[in-house]
């Protein structure tokens, strides 16, 4: 996380920045704690906001700094709590650090990171200390994160086309899924098995239940799913499946300037399943979408999809045409991915932790019917 971002909840459940709200904090003091969200009196926000709990995770940290020859200087902010995750931050002479646990259901968080690292280490956060076992994960401070003007920008929409793919191509092949417990793999042609068996199971549910739907958006689901057969149907397998990260978010990118030129430097990578790759670039079009409130042109979205196929082409040495089909067709897993990795939550969510959120899925399995129109 950025000593200059302010977070919230996004439309996604999980993501941890508000789009280009960024506000200049005074470098080596923490920001202000955001205010807890309608889950405040659930299990996950009130353990991570007991004494027990914030005292386990100042002695970690300031063993971990030790290590660094650092140590905390300050008093620590818990600077957002959500039941899917906690971030934290301390202050130390060297600057801001930041600490995040994830709730269960995102077990494999801090592991993936510590590989991305070695694998992309300027393409990614590169932590000062993880534990796998607890699901926590310490950075030191980045600076700031893709801001509204960023994206409003083509050229600067190209940069960072390019270095997701320069990300992924980087890892593909080189990461073992069994590795990290609790990743979900979706191959394309079970997405429409899938988004049936989730309706079909909800449907299932005792009236009022948060997560029945109405009969319409059951109906229409079993539609929708009929067109993911049709549309994952035509993907070919020169591209194999691997990690999406289904979270690319322009507020999960730190743009790093340092150099004189931006080099993205992505985070957040606690949505990720494994699946189709190409899944990636559409989640931050549609983030494009969102933060300029206004659709891609033809001419400016060819040149993205272009410049991130550029990338893989010559990773793959494949035939463009080939993945350019690819690619249009992995655009209708967008949120099939994000509310299957949302459903690992649910499994570790109280009564009013899924009362409070179910919105969230909701919203997904409703986008995915709108494949049915």
């Amino acid at each position: 996380m950025g000593v200059w971002e302010r977070t919230g909840d996004q439309a996604n459940g999980y993501s941890l920045s508000v789009p280009g709200d960024n506000v200049a904090w005074v470098p080596h003091y923490p920001p202000p704690a955001r205010p807890l969200g309608p889950d405040a009196e659930g299990q996950w926000v009130n353990r991570w906001l007991s004494p027990e709990w914030t005292q386990a995770a100042d002695a970690w940290v300031g063993c971990r700094l030790a290590e660094h020859g650092r140590r905390i200087s300050g008093v620590p902010v818990t600077y957002r709590a959500r039941f899917w995750s906690v971030v934290r931050c301390y202050v130390s002479v060297e600057g801001l650090v930041w600490f995040k646990e994830n709730n269960p259901g995102h077990p494999f968080e801090a592991g993936l990171v510590a590989t991305l690292a070695q694998l992309a280490p300027d393409d990614v956060i590169v932590p000062l200390a993880v534990d796998r076992e607890r699901r926590w994960l310490l950075t030191d401070d980045q600076g700031t994160t893709v801001t509204h003007a960023d994206v409003g920008d083509q050229r600067t929409r190209c940069i960072l086309v390019r270095a997701l793919a320069r990300l992924q191509c980087a890892v593909h092949g080189r990461v073992d899924m069994t590795a990290y417990p609790g990743m979900v793999e979706l191959a394309p042609s079970a997405a429409g098995e899938r988004v049936r068996r989730v309706a079909r199971e909800w449907a299932l549910l005792r009236p009022g239940h948060p997560l029945r739907p109405d009969p319409d958006v059951l109906k229409r689901a079993e539609l929708a799913a009929d067109v993911l057969d049709r549309r994952t149907a035509s993907l070919s397998d020169v591209v194999p499946l691997d990690l999406e990260f289904n979270d690319v978010y322009p507020a999960n990118i730190f743009a790093d300037r340092s150099t004189g030129v931006l080099r993205p430097r992505f985070f957040d990578f606690g949505n990720t399943i494994w699946g189709h790759p190409f899944v990636s670039l559409h989640g931050l079009l549609d983030a494009v979408v969102e933060w300029t409130r206004a659709p891609l042109s033809r001419t400016h979205r060819d040149e993205l999809h272009d410049t991130y196929l550029t990338v893989w082409r010559n990773h793959l040495d494949a035939d463009p045409q080939v993945l350019r089909t690819d690619l249009a067709a992995a655009e209708a897993l967008t949120n099939v991915h994000r509310l299957i990795s949302w459903l690992r939550l649910i499994p570790h969510a109280d009564p009013l932790e899924l009362r409070t959120r179910a919105e969230i899925p909701h919203k997904y399995l409703t986008t995915i019917t709108k494949l049915a129109d």
